[in-house]
């Protein structure tokens, strides 16, 4: 090797040594930058020629170092298991959220609660029983009824307002959805051709993995890495993002409450044809909308009606004040429609016997249905315990999947997250890397200057 040839070897060191301190620098500038992957410099050694020369050999002797490129450390696995454990745990905070309104909807147990309500109702008709021809008694009967049947209304009205603003939401984003999909597009044509192009958007894959992680958490898509840097993602085995190309979401259905409603669907917005949504927050919302909501309105309602059917029921097979039948005392079937329809008090079938007897036999029986095991106060009190039973396994799968989440993130930052303890140690063996290259440059120019001053 030439001392000429030396020198350039020395060039090449000083090089490398110095690109390496460059994306050292650059790994501790990021270190708290949200989804920042640590870089490498990529290097390999420079051999002698093996293309034999007609008149001459090698002499084996190193040709120095070349740079190939940086590395962006990344852990395929890890990253995919990451997608789909921010998924599940993204459509179980949503389930959680959804039960959490609903439990403060109901408020149970309470002593102001429907269920208290209902008991005061069943208990009044014992103070009618007592004073069946006293107009006091009776108008407190009618009063709880009234009462009893604001809360039902005010559940219905609430649980309404609950599924608008889900419905609401799950415009919203999916809407996020479509301007994410058509960044990572974006994204993915910049990468592509920057790599073609011989370039290392490290920086771009960075924020493209952000976006694509939180299209995961909304939708439980799939990434699949594709050709020169891209990444691909599908729902249900159909494209979501083909490299540069995007399809958009778009919601179908009611955007009110309403009994026997068509069910609201995340449909393709090219075709109108339903999309999978295989998770995600997405997936949480519409099990709100289309099973959980509707599913307890639809209990409300199986327990309104039947505290009108056994109130009437049981008014029809008593007399009032007058010796007449009673009449029906609440209307509707529905949370939403029950009203107390008896104003005269009068009319309040407490006796089982028509005039000139007046007793308190129906009143007492009436107030009897406060303890059956069928009875609308049981039926409230399985709901609310259902009710309880599912918000509480949803909480502990809730925290148990944040657990798994954290550790696959912690395995994540492990693999890609900067270091500094370890960019500290770079920065000390590439400095020294440094000196010792500027070193060997002085010293074959010294041997060189020795070489020229010996002909002189």
């Amino acid at each position: 090797m030439s001392g000429f040839s030396s020198l350039n070897v020395g060039s090449q060191a000083l090089s490398a040594a110095q690109r390496a301190l460059d994306v050292t620098g650059q790994n501790v500038s990021n270190v708290n930058t949200e989804g920042y992957s640590r870089q490498r410099v990529q290097q390999t050694s420079r051999g002698a020629s093996v293309v034999p020369a007609m008149w001459s050999r090698s002499d084996a002797s190193s040709g120095g170092v070349e740079i190939t490129g940086t590395l962006r450390i990344r852990d395929g696995f890890l990253e995919a298991r990451a997608h789909q454990e921010h998924a599940t745990y993204a459509r179980l905070t949503s389930l959680g959220r959804t039960y959490t309104d609903l439990e403060s909807t109901f408020g149970e147990p309470s002593k102001t609660g429907l269920q208290a309500q209902m008991t005061s109702f069943w208990n009044s008709w014992q103070d009618v029983a007592n004073n069946p021809g006293d107009a006091g008694p009776t108008g407190l009967v009618l009063e709880q009824a009234k009462t009893v049947a604001g809360t039902f209304n005010g559940f219905a009205t609430q649980l309404s307002q609950q599924w608008a603003a889900t419905r609401d939401d799950l415009d919203t984003n999916v809407a996020e959805v479509n301007t994410l999909t058509t960044e990572v597009a974006r994204l993915n044509d910049a990468i592509r051709s920057a790599t073609l192009n011989g370039g290392a958007p490290n920086e771009l894959s960075d924020q493209r993995d952000v976006l694509v992680l939180r299209v995961a958490e909304a939708t439980g898509a799939v990434a699949t890495r594709g050709d020169n840097g891209v990444v691909n993602l599908t729902l249900s085995g159909r494209a979501l993002v083909n490299v540069n190309r995007s399809e958009e979401l778009e919601v179908q259905g009611p955007t009110s409450y309403a009994p026997a409603m068509t069910p609201v669907t995340i449909n393709w917005a090219a075709t109108h044809q339903p999309a999978t949504v295989a998770g995600g927050t997405l997936q949480g919302q519409l099990d709100a909308l289309t099973a959980i909501i509707p599913g307890a309105m639809a209990n409300l309602d199986t327990v309104a009606a039947k505290l009108a059917k056994t109130v009437n029921d049981q008014q029809a097979a008593g007399f009032d004040r007058a010796g007449n039948p009673g009449a029906p005392v609440i209307s509707g079937t529905t949370a939403a429609a029950l009203a107390v329809v008896l104003t005269d008090p009068s009319k309040v079938a407490a006796s089982s016997q028509k005039r000139p007897v007046l007793n308190g036999d129906n009143a007492i029986t009436m107030s009897a249905h406060a303890g059956e095991t069928t009875g609308p106060n049981a039926q409230y009190r399985d709901m609310m315990v259902r009710l309880g039973v599912q918000a509480q396994s949803i909480q502990r799968r809730t925290e148990t999947q944040q657990a798994v989440s954290g550790r696959v993130d912690s395995a994540r930052e492990s693999v890609a997250g900067v270091s500094l303890d370890e960019e500290m140690t770079n920065l000390v063996a590439f400095q020294h890397a440094y000196s010792a290259s500027a070193k060997y440059i002085t010293t074959i120019d010294a041997t060189m200057d020795t070489l020229i001053n010996m002909v002189r």
